[in-house]
């Protein structure tokens, strides 16, 4: 009976550090995914629109309307354009003139230069997001 007692005991041990674990691995991914939509937010969705579909509330003023960002995988055959979307966002890939050159980018420098360390997080916080609001 003792044994008996001490395997459930174990048991419940490992369930609470199993639970513990599972818990702050969610935790750390939607805390990813709310500092990514929130840069979104701030730097994307006065053009692309908060539902990222293309149309933000400057997309009016725009000659070339605002991709919309929910059919990216969708577009290259179901797989994220991760390289792209990090490119564009980063400024090396320059083909989205709205964005402006790489020296003078239409969100400032928030996103900073690529040598930039600091600024990594941000861009990949964002790809986080946009990755979440795939359509199928």
């Amino acid at each position: 009976m003792l044994e008996n007692r001490n395997r459930k005991t174990t048991a419940v041990k490992w369930l609470i550090i199993a639970g513990t674990i599972v818990g702050f691995s969610a935790r750390a991914s939607a805390q990813n995914i709310d500092v990514g939509r929130t840069e979104y937010q701030s730097s994307c969705a006065a053009c692309h629109g908060i539902g990222a579909k293309g149309d933000g509330p400057v997309s009016k003023a725009l000659k070339t309307p605002p991709a919309d960002l929910t059919v990216l995988a969708k577009n290259n055959n179901g797989v994220f354009p991760y390289d792209m979307v990090y490119q564009v966002i980063d400024g090396r890939n320059s083909t989205i003139v709205s964005h402006g050159t790489r020296e003078m980018p239409v969100w400032g420098y928030r996103f900073g230069p690529p040598q930039a360390f600091r600024f990594k997080n941000r861009i990949l916080a964002v790809i986080d997001y946009l990755k979440t609001i795939q359509e199928k």
